[in-house]
């Protein structure tokens, strides 16, 4: 059977989790807080997570040193006492309600809480990203730190639970979020292609008229017989040019000897534009 819109998201967000251990604390603690149902002072020990996602779930705590296991639609923790992820986790939680979480702890946090308590709906057909937790303080948390994203959302009472959401994608960045690129993309790919290959198209117009200028002054001066009165270096410069006249300013750059970098090569070539125009 295929993955829904939503798991695919999960399985996505988590496989990038892995980058770095602060991306995979901040997203461990995200998870765990969301599924807080009693006192914080016993650590939470069932984990609901898709079957899908347990396995790379089940690899996250494993590199904490966390041992755990996947049943019946829940991951089950072990062995958590020679983890420090507890230690950043009332540290993190702690930001939270100080108000003191920042960007980048918000969209990690965001990220593992969604893994277990979150939905997201295909773009194609509505937009819409929601975390449904069951005890008010998780709704709080997740509120926080969609707040410390700027992102404006909804947070509601159902039975027996807590809702924290928004429907469109004008009221926040989703790729602030969790890297939700993926999630406008159904919404608006096809301007964004349109804006991208306009802007291409304008940026390659404005490189060839800007070679052809550069190109026609080249030539006034190589042919003027004054050729001589150029630097060996910009005498080089020319040279390269009128041989490769749709080469990049970068390519330019690496035929001289030695090799310079673009601000280099412009610089020289600048140079020769002044002394063609001096000509005249």
């Amino acid at each position: 059977m295929e993955d829904s819109f939503s798991v695919r998201v999960k399985l996505e967000t988590a496989t990038k989790a892995v980058k770095k251990p602060v991306q995979r604390q901040t997203a461990l603690c995200g998870l765990i807080l969301s599924q807080v149902t009693g006192d914080l002072s016993e650590p939470v020990k069932e984990i609901k997570i898709p079957e899908r996602l347990s396995e790379l779930i089940v690899q996250l705590f494993a590199m904490e040193n966390i041992k755990c296991r996947y049943s019946k639609g829940k991951i089950l923790l072990e062995d958590s006492d020679s983890s420090e992820l507890w230690q950043k986790l009332y540290i993190l939680l702690s930001d939270i309600e100080g108000g003191k979480l920042t960007v980048e702890e918000a969209r990690r946090f965001l990220r593992g809480a969604f893994w277990s308590a979150g939905y997201c709906s295909d773009p194609v057909k509505s937009y819409r990203i929601e975390f449904l937790v069951t005890d008010e303080r998780c709704a709080s948390w997740i509120s926080e730190a969609l707040n410390t994203l700027s992102i404006k959302h909804i947070k509601a009472e159902r039975k027996n639970a807590f809702a924290v959401y928004f429907k469109n994608g004008d009221d926040g960045s989703p790729s602030a979020m969790m890297e939700f690129e993926n999630v406008r993309a159904g919404k608006d790919v096809n301007s964004k292609v349109i804006r991208a290959v306009n802007c291409d198209e304008g940026n390659t117009k404005r490189q060839a008229e800007a070679a052809a200028a550069r190109n026609e002054l080249i030539t006034k001066v190589m042919q003027s017989g004054l050729a001589s009165k150029l630097s060996p270096e910009l005498r080089e410069a020319a040279k390269a040019h009128m041989e490769n006249p749709g080469a990049s300013l970068a390519e330019l750059g690496a035929m001289m000897d030695p090799p310079i970098g673009k601000s280099g090569m412009r610089h020289r070539l600048d140079k020769i534009a002044e002394f063609a125009n001096s000509l005249q």
